[in-house]
This record gives C-alpha cells, structure tokens and sequence, in this order.
C-alpha cells in the first residue's frame, strides 16, 4: 500500500513541474493539483487503491466504454477527453484535460477507478460520482477507453 501511495505521489508531483508551454488546456493542471493536494493529504481510499482492471481490453468492452464516456463524460470532458465538451463552459475548476493526463503518466487502475467511482466529492469539485449511477464492470469498461484517448 506504501509503494502505491509513493508511485501516486510521485506521479502527480511530476504533474506539478511540467511547464505551462506545454499544457494544452489548464483544465489538466488546475484538476491534477487539486487531486494532487488531496492525494498529499488524504491518499486514495483504501478500497479503490490496489484495485486492477479485471477486464483483457476486449474490442467489445472497450466499444461499450465508449458508449458510457459519450453518455457520461463527454458533455464536460469533451469527445477526446480534451476537458473541452460544451458543459465545460463556466466550470471552476474546468474539467481535466484526461487525454494529456493518461498519455503523459502510467496511471493505476485503482486512481482511475477512484476518481470515476467518487468523481468530484472527495474534491468538491462538479464532477458526480458514478459509483451509484454505474456498475462495477461499467466503471472498468470506461476505464478501457480512456485508456485509448
């Protein structure tokens, strides 16, 4: 459990030194410290950490987590998960650029799973939590997909 705190605080540190020239939305930023504070402080909770993707990568699964994302997420993060979707509009902090996000980091399936089970709350941010709207193998289907953004 140590060692996944350590690579979480590790990564999002890195997060925190990456130049703004190189930031294509500041949604990716202002979201990635906010989790990171919240990180620093609080950690992950501890039923989400460890948790791996038990789904391969199935055509079908990711397919299906791209219908979730379009029905779930795109409206804020945009439909390349850029944090540029028409409800992003007026949005403080703006929504999180996840595509710059997970091409630039190895993230683990436990934050993945964290943040879309309990969305903003942990961060009193405007993203819902979908741990009630969505099922487990939900939840890992769109974590398939934004795997591929």
């Amino acid at each position: 459990m140590k060692k996944a705190a350590s690579r979480m605080v590790l990564l999002l540190t890195a997060l925190w030194w990456l130049p703004v020239s190189a930031q294509p939305l500041q949604g990716a930023m202002n979201m990635s410290m906010i989790r990171h504070h919240h990180v620093m402080q609080h950690g992950i909770d501890p039923q989400y950490e460890s948790r791996v993707n038990p789904l391969a990568g199935a055509p079908q699964d990711v397919a299906a987590g791209g219908k979730l994302y379009a029905a779930h997420c795109s409206a804020c993060h945009g439909a390349t998960g850029l944090g540029d979707g028409p409800a992003a509009a007026g949005l403080d902090p703006p929504p999180a650029n996840i595509a710059m996000f997970l091409k630039m980091h190895r993230v683990p399936d436990g934050y993945l799973y964290w943040t879309l089970a309990e969305g903003g709350v942990p961060l009193q941010t405007a993203m819902p939590p979908f741990k009630e709207t969505l099922t487990e193998e939900q939840i890992w289907r769109t974590i398939l997909f934004l795997r591929g953004l």
